[in-house]
């Protein structure tokens, strides 16, 4: 996908030097566009890439499949030099000279641009070229994916069923066949024995046959020739697969128990504590042992055939154990024994070293609540505050944390290790105090904590005014239920509530559905009308926390492209009541026609934004304005048993400001670690998800968290993000690279969430700041220190002639709320 950037002052200074006269008055060549033909590549199969020129009409001469071949355009062509910078994208950059009398002829540069990345990927390049005889310039940005090829194999698979070296038979019918080398795998159906995959990334692989097409059809791979090693970039290749028959498989069976050895004897004694929970694998089957560290497994097997029984690693390495038997070794080798067939099966034991004794879990538990009369304590009047983010450190700096949340009685409550003391420190997030119009000077409480239960209880008492506030904190968010298909029904999911804490009152829901795309009015609850494309509910609610869902099915057309875009989004308002914060009363969710979605994955939005971007897409962000990014991250258990604890790592940017974290929505009971450093892990213990074979619906889950960039950030901050999914033990599931880029618009800023406006920006000797009604401002550098403030009412000029040249951060406060941009000074 190709994109634009708009021209900007500020850009790269080399290029935008005294660019004060206007394209009638240069002499010589002058530059006003830079473009590329509609043919030219998207992606190159290797990891070579090349940028050619030519002035006014395209060369044929610089055609390539790993070529962008750039076309200079402009006015009072003549022979001229230019200078070109390409950024790659991957932090290198190649400056070069070049000029040419001739139009339609490829460019001769100095040096050569051309560059080779060190992995493949999609890649940003930017494009700019500078006549500085004239100075006049263009730029241009390409969206490139290197090292995409597409795979051509010629696959002859025989079958030897006895492995006598006498082929019995050919098989011509559809096969499953499998690309992989440890990071990406790739599956593909011959057809007439060709198979053909595209988008494979360049390299070498190994060729196998799907393990579960072999095992349903009794089938093992007996030899691949020439070999099962194959280099995807280096034309077709003709492989000869021989398959034998697999031996009869039978269940087997082993048993053993876990527990704790504290004197390493090798036995369970009074006294010691065995494991319940504890993950056991045999041939990919997984079992857990009961309440006494007992576990039973049965696995199809060939009898006597060596398998590999196992303790799952992770498992051992989260809890900080060890196994004392089989020199420490988590891996125990037994010989296939059948189920119920008299003979002894395998006892394989599992003695850990656990420190001693089993590691006490801690509880910790405590109220959340307007304390009206000041006296610390909750009375029968004083109203409790849900979703409050109550945050848990066992120490003097909060960077290493747990964040729980309370519920609808202001209740909140931890059990985990993250704590083995007595006692923890309990405070509330400041910027969730500051964004609910609270005193944010709440101090640090000790909880008291016990290994039996929650008997201790601990009081947070909040200035909330006096009296109880009134404003109530409504949400919402839409996300997605399967795939979505042209002429199929489709199923999407919005969620809304209220964190209150006054009663949300009367309130409206609105739902804006994709033109085309028909509702189904049987499908929607709570009384909620269709008009259009637009689905209305007005709600009342006198309660101070609540939180609702409705999944509504919807009829989509068929005819459509696939790939084409769709896109619901949600909207809540209060009638009577104040919102506490209005940066969570906007949901979006983008469905792509034709394509199914991954039920892991991540999605960021803007709060203001109809749409949200997928995959390694670029997301463009107001680089004059400290935006606040909402991210969705999605799971759903796919497996075949229930997922008993799930938890996500994700690695926050530092290009974001860690400190205003902040919990939208979770779709169950959830705990937020701080691991420090920008670490974030959510835990959802004991959710016990289903698998979605047994209960679809059941099987999925989510987050939304929002968080503000940093407000230092400038042109051409990139903010990148990650999701790690574990369920229970297994290896994680990565999910798609969120990807924002800072760009800005020429002279003029806009607030993303009111009607506030700054002009000129950049500017040199004032700005004016344009916000209906009464306002007051403040303007700091970027180490906190404040150059300008003061009021003013729709309209008012600022003085920073005497202001160093950089970026200062400009806060507007009006009636309908605060809002930071960014201003710089030339």
């Amino acid at each position: 996908m190709k994109k634009l950037y708009i021209k900007s002052f500020g850009i790269i200074a080399l290029f935008l030097a005294n660019v004060l006269s206007s394209q009638a008055q240069v002499s010589g060549f002058a530059i006003t566009g830079l473009t590329t033909p509609t043919s030219m590549p998207t992606s190159i199969c290797g990891l070579t890439a090349n940028v050619t020129y030519s002035a006014l009409t395209p060369s044929t001469s610089s055609a390539g499949t790993a070529t962008i071949p750039y076309v200079i355009t402009g006015n009072n062509f003549s022979g001229f030099q230019f200078v070109s910078q390409v950024n790659w994208g991957d932090g290198a950059t190649t400056t070069s000279n070049g000029g040419t009398s001739t139009s339609g002829t490829n460019i001769s540069m100095s040096p050569a641009i051309a560059h080779t990345y060190a992995s493949p990927g999609t890649y940003s390049i930017h494009t700019t070229v500078y006549n500085q005889s004239n100075q006049t310039y263009a730029l241009d940005s390409v969206m490139l994916t290197v090292g995409s090829c597409t795979a051509y194999f010629y696959c002859m698979i025989q079958v030897d069923c006895n492995n006598d070296g006498t082929i019995d038979s050919q098989i011509n019918a559809p096969v499953p066949v499998m690309l992989t080398n440890g990071n990406y795998t790739y599956i593909d159906t011959t057809q007439n024995n060709m198979f053909m995959m595209n988008n494979v990334w360049a390299g070498n692989y190994t060729l196998s046959i799907d393990p579960t097409w072999l095992a349903a059809n009794n089938y093992v791979i007996g030899n691949i020739i020439p070999s099962p090693t194959v280099t995807v970039g280096s034309g077709t290749t003709t492989t000869l697969i021989t398959l034998n028959c697999a031996s009869q498989t039978t269940m087997l069976c082993a048993t053993g128990q876990v527990y704790c050895d504290a004197n390493d004897n090798g036995v369970l004694d009074s006294g010691e504590t065995p494991m319940a929970n504890a993950p056991i694998s045999v041939n990919g089957t997984v079992v857990y042992t009961n309440a006494n560290g007992i576990y039973n497994i049965s696995y199809p097997g060939v009898i006597n055939d060596t398998v590999v029984l196992s303790m799952n690693s992770n498992w051992l390495n989260q809890h900080g154990y060890a196994i004392l038997n089989n020199n420490g070794s988590n891996l125990n080798y037994i010989t296939g024994t059948p189920c119920n067939s008299g003979i002894p099966i395998n006892t394989i034991n599992f003695p850990l070293s656990c420190g001693g004794t089993v590691t006490p879990t801690m509880c910790y538990s405590g109220f959340v609540f307007c304390d009206a009369n000041g006296n610390g304590v909750m009375n029968p009047n004083e109203a409790p505050l849900a979703g409050a983010p109550v945050i848990l450190y066992n120490n003097s700096s909060t960077n290493s944390s747990v964040t729980v949340y309370t519920d609808s009685t202001g209740y909140f409550t931890y059990c985990g290790q993250f704590s083995t003391s007595t006692y923890l420190f309990a405070t509330i997030s400041q910027s969730w105090l500051t964004y609910n119009g609270y005193n944010p000077t709440v101090g640090v409480i000790t909880l008291v904590g016990s290994p039996a239960g929650t008997t201790n209880t601990g009081l947070i008492a909040i200035n909330c005014g006096g009296t109880t506030t009134t404003c109530a904190d409504l949400w919402t968010t839409v996300t997605p239920w399967i795939g979505y298909y042209q002429n199929s029904l489709a199923y999407v999911k919005i969620n809304w509530g209220n964190y209150g804490p006054g009663a949300a009152g009367n309130y409206t829901l609105t739902m804006i559905i994709p033109a085309g795309v028909t509702v189904n009015a049987s499908s929607i609850a709570n009384g909620g009308t269709v008009s259009g494309n637009t689905i209305t509910w007005n709600l009342n609610s006198a309660s101070s926390f609540f939180s609702n869902y409705d999944v509504i099915t919807f009829n989509v057309p068929g005819g459509l492209t696939s790939g084409t875009a769709h896109y619901f989004t949600s909207m809540i308002t209060p009638a009577t009541a104040t919102d506490c914060s209005t940066l969570n009363n906007a949901g979006s969710l983008l469905q792509l026609v034709g394509n199914s979605y991954d039920p892991n994955d991540k999605v960021v939005a803007r709060p203001d934004e109809a749409i949200q971007f997928f995959g390694d897409e670029t997301q463009y962000i107001d680089a004059m304005t400290q935006e606040a990014l909402t991210y969705t991250v999605r799971f759903q258990n796919t497996g075949t048993a229930p997922a008993q604890n799930i938890y996500i790592i994700d690695t926050l940017d530092a290009d974001l400001d860690w400190s205003t974290f902040t919990l939208i929505q979770a779709s169950h009971n959830m705990q937020v670690v701080n691991l420090g450093n920008g670490i974030m892990r959510f835990e959802f213990p004991n959710i016990w998800l289903a698998d979605s074979t047994t209960n679809e619906p059941a099987s999925h889950g989510h987050l939304v968290y929002r968080i503000m960039e940093n407000a230092a950030n400038h042109y051409g901050t990139e903010i990148e993000n990650t999701a790690y999914i574990y369920f229970d033990w297994n290896a994680p599931i990565i999910t798609n690279t969120t990807y924002n880029f800072n760009n800005w618009t020429e002279g003029i800023s806009e607030g993303s969430d009111q009607n506030i406006h700054i002009y000129p920006n950049p500017a040199n000797e004032s700005v004016t700041i344009a916000c209906e009604g009464n306002f007051t401002y403040q303007m700091v550098d970027l180490s906190g220190r404040v150059i300008a403030t003061g009021e003013g009412m729709n309209t008012e000029n600022v003085n920073i002639e005497k202001a160093s040249s950089g970026i200062y951060q400009l806060t507007v406060t009006s009636i309908s709320g605060q809002t930071s941009l960014k201003v710089i000074k030339q």
